[in-house]
């Protein structure tokens, strides 16, 4: 497992280049509608060549998709537009490194909450917007033990999720949960 690089202090000199930018996106109206924008951004990522950029407005700092980004070697920085917009610009350079205009503001958009129960970890996710509830479970399985078992409480059915965890060899089966929530339990794949 990668470390995640330390945060830089400094705004990047490509960062200039990010205003003309020719892959840009912005997921704000994605979120709005109730669509998750993950596979859009990767869609979008993957159009991206050395050292090219890619500037995402969001509404909040995106923390786990700056980090799986950063995995296939886009640097980032992002700047607090307003309490409501931010410009992530990314940069496919092989580093990874991330810095921010307003350091130790935003974060995610709600982290969920995690516990353990009789040895189980649970994580609730319910009450975040796409693409959080995915990009918080897969950062969690990502320092999982590979006989781990993780409860997810959850307020719909996360059909994305599924072939992501498959890639990973994660499997996940619905349980009974409380009325409010969609509950399900994630596994290794056997075999």
């Amino acid at each position: 497992m990668t470390e995640t690089p330390p945060p830089v202090e400094t705004p990047p000199n490509w960062l200039e280049q990010a205003e003309d930018a020719a892959h840009y996106l912005d997921v704000r109206p994605l979120l709005a509608s109730g669509e998750d924008p993950l596979s859009s951004v990767i869609e979008l990522s993957t159009t991206v060549g050395p050292n090219a950029i890619m500037v995402i407005e969001t509404p909040f700092n995106p923390a786990p998709l700056r980090n799986v980004l950063a995995s296939q070697g886009f640097s980032s920085w992002g700047r607090k537009i307003s309490d409501a917009q931010w410009r992530i610009s990314f940069r496919r350079d092989g580093l990874g490194t991330r810095g921010d205009d307003a350091a130790g503001e935003g974060g995610i958009a709600g982290e969920g909450t995690s516990w353990y129960e009789d040895g189980v970890q649970h994580i609730d996710v319910r009450g975040l917007n796409p693409p959080m509830p995915m990009m918080l479970i897969l950062r969690l399985l990502k320092r999982a033990k590979d006989d781990a078992v993780v409860i997810v409480h959850h307020e719909r059915n996360p059909i994305y999720l599924v072939p992501e965890l498959a890639e990973l060899g994660w499997q996940l089966e619905e349980i009974p949960g409380d009325a409010d929530e969609v509950r399900f339990k994630i596994t290794r794949m056997e075999g």
